[in-house]
C-alpha cells in the first residue's frame, strides 16, 4: 500500500522524484567509493604490518623503544652539540660545505668551547650505538620536527676541521681519532628513520670521506699506520651496508607516514593544500575517500617499487626499478592537491636524488677502499702496483667497479694533472690515482663534489 502511494506521488512529481533520485544515486556513489577506499587503505596497512612496518603513531613509538632509541641520551647528546654550534639553523639538506671554520680561527673555537667538545666527545665515546629518539606526539608523521639533526650537521663539520688540524700538527693518533667519531655521528643520524635524515647522512659522509680525499693529495695520508688504513679500508663495505639498510628503514617509515597521513585528512590538507582550519573538516569529509585511496595506491608504488631498490648496488638496476615509481609522480603533476595531496606531497622528495646520492656514496665508498689498499700495497713492496689487479686478493677481494656505470676502477700514476675543487687552474702531482669513469663526464671527477678522485700525491708540482 505505501509502496502505491510513493509510486503515485512520483508520477505526480516527476521533477522532484528525479531530483531526489539522483541525489540518492550520488549519495550511493560516494558510500560504495568511500567503502572502496577504506578496504583498499586496510588492505594495505595489512601488506605492510605482515612486514613489520609502523602504520600509525603508537607503533611508531614502540618501533623505537624497541630498536633502542632514549629520549634522555638523545637530549643528552643535542644539548652537548647546541652548545658548540655556532649556528643556530644550519641548512640539513645536502650538498653540505665541508668545513666549519677557516685555519685560523679553529684554534680559537677550540680554546673557548673545550670543555663541551671534550663532553660530546666523552659521550660519543661512551654511546656509540645511540638512536635517536624523535617526539611523535604530532597528528601526523611527516609532521615532526626535529631540528636537532642542525647541531648534529655543525658538530660533523667541526670534526672535519679537528682532522685537518691534527694532521697540520703531525698528530695522526687525534686525527683518527676524528676520523672515527664522525662515523659515529654519521650512524646516529643514519638510524633515524627519516628520509631527511637519509639525506643528510649522505651529507655528513661525504664530508667525512673528503677529509681522506684531501689527506692523500696533499701527502699526508703517510702520517697514519698501516693497521689504521687496513681497518679504514674495510669498513667501507660497511659503510655502503649502512646505507642500504638506512635507506630501507627511511623509506618503511614513508610508508608507515603515508598511511598514517590518510586518517588524518584534516591536518593534510590544512599543509598540503593550505585549507583553513574551518573549511578543512568540511572538505577533509567530502575528500577522505579520494585521500584514502591515494594513500593506498601511493604505499603500494613505493612498496613495489622503492623499497627493494636499497639492495641493489648498480645504478642502472636501481633506475630501471624506480622508474614505475617515477611515472607514477608524473602523472600526479596535473592533480590537484586536493584530490592527491599525498602523491602530490611525494613528489618534494622523490627517490631520484636520493637514490642517486646513494649510489655515490657506494663510488666513493670503493674509490677510498682502493686507494687504501694502493697505498698499503705501496708500503709492503716499496713500490706502486702497475694495475689494481695486483691487489686482488691479498688487499681486495675483487676490483671494485663503479656502480653508476658498472665500469671497473682504474689506476693511473705518473705525472697527473688535477684541477682543485672550486678553481680553473690546472696543477700537476707525481704520485698515483684512482679514476672513478672512463667517460669524459667524469673526466674532471677531482673538481667535483659528487665525484672525487683518489689523488695520492707523492710530490706537489706546479704548472
Amino acid at each position: 500500500m505505501k509502496f502505491q502511494r510513493i509510486s503515485d506521488w512520483s508520477r505526480r512529481h516527476p521533477a522532484t522524484t528525479g531530483c531526489l533520485g539522483l541525489i540518492f544515486l550520488i549519495v550511493a556513489l560516494f558510500v560504495g567509493f568511500d567503502c572502496y577506499s577504506r578496504i583498499r587503505l586496510a588492505s594495505e596497512i595489512r601488506t605492510l604490518e605482515r612486514m613489520g612496518i609502523p602504520c600509525d603513531i603508537a607503533e611508531f613509538e614502540a618501533r623505537q623503544r624497541k630498536l633502542g632509541a632514549s629520549e634522555k641520551l638523545t637530549r643528552e647528546f643535542l644539548s652537548f652539540c647546541e652548545a658548540i654550534s655556532l649556528e643556530e639553523s644550519v641548512p640539513a639538506s645536502p650538498p653540505a660545505e665541508t668545513v666549519l671554520f677557516e685555519p685560523e680561527e679553529l684554534p680559537k673555537f677550540l680554546a673557548g668551547h673545550g670543555n663541551e667538545i671534550r663532553a660530546a666527545d666523552r659521550f660519543l665515546a661512551e654511546h656509540p650505538d645511540l638512536i635517536l629518539w624523535r617526539d611523535c606526539s604530532a597528528d601526523l608523521l611527516w609532521d615532526i620536527p626535529f631540528p636537532g639533526l642542525n647541531q648534529i650537521r655543525a658538530y660533523i663539520r667541526l670534526n672535519h676541521d679537528r682532522f685537518d688540524c691534527a694532521l697540520q700538527k703531525n698528530d695522526p693518533a687525534e686525527a683518527a681519532r676524528n676520523f672515527d667519531r664522525s662515523a659515529i655521528l654519521r650512524d646516529y643520524v643514519l638510524r633515524d628513520p627519516f628520509l631527511l635524515s637519509l639525506g643528510l647522512a649522505h651529507a655528513l659522509e661525504n664530508i667525512r670521506q673528503r677529509a681522506l680525499f684531501k689527506a692523500a693529495l696533499h701527502g699526508e695520508i703517510r702520517q697514519f699506520d698501516s693497521a689504521t688504513l687496513k681497518r679504514w679500508a674495510e669498513s667501507m663495505p660497511e659503510v655502503e651496508t649502512a646505507f642500504r639498510t638506512g635507506w630501507r628503514l627511511a623509506w618503511e617509515n614513508e610508508l608507515g607516514c603515508i598511511v598514517d597521513c590518510a586518517n588524518h585528512p584534516q591536518q593534510l590538507l590544512r599543509i598540503t593544500a593550505g585549507v583553513s582550519e574551518p573549511s578543512s573538516r568540511l572538505i577533509g569529509m567530502v575528500l577522505s575517500p579520494f585521500i584514502r585511496l591515494d594513500a593506498a595506491t601511493s604505499a603500494r608504488m613505493v612498496r613495489e617499487a622503492v623499497l627493494p631498490v636499497g639492495e641493489l648496488d648498480d645504478m642502472s638496476a636501481r633506475v630501471r626499478r624506480l622508474r614505475p615509481y617515477e611515472e607514477f609522480l608524473i602523472s600526479r603533476r596535473s592533480k590537484s592537491a586536493c584530490f592527491a595531496p599525498v602523491s602530490k606531497s611525494l613528489l618534494l622528495m622523490t627517490a631520484a636524488p636520493l637514490n642517486e646520492t646513494t649510489s655515490r656514496i657506494f663510488a666513493r665508498c670503493r674509490v677510498v677502499r682502493t686507494g687504501l689498499a694502493v697505498e698499503l700495497f705501496l708500503r709492503k713492496y716499496g713500490r706502486l702496483p702497475q694495475k689494481l689487479d695486483e691487489l686482488v686478493p691479498e688487499f681486495l677481494p675483487a676490483v671494485p667497479v663503479n656502480p653508476l656505470s658498472g665500469n671497473p676502477l682504474r689506476f693511473e700514476a705518473g705525472t697527473l694533472e688535477y684541477t682543485p675543487a672550486g678553481s680553473e687552474t690546472v696543477e700537476t702531482y707525481e704520485g698515483y690515482r684512482i679514476v672513478v669513469d672512463d667517460s669524459p663526464s667524469y673526466s674532471r671527477a677531482d673538481r667535483e663534489e659528487w665525484f672525487p678522485e683518489w689523488n695520492r700525491a707523492m710530490k706537489l708540482n706546479t704548472p
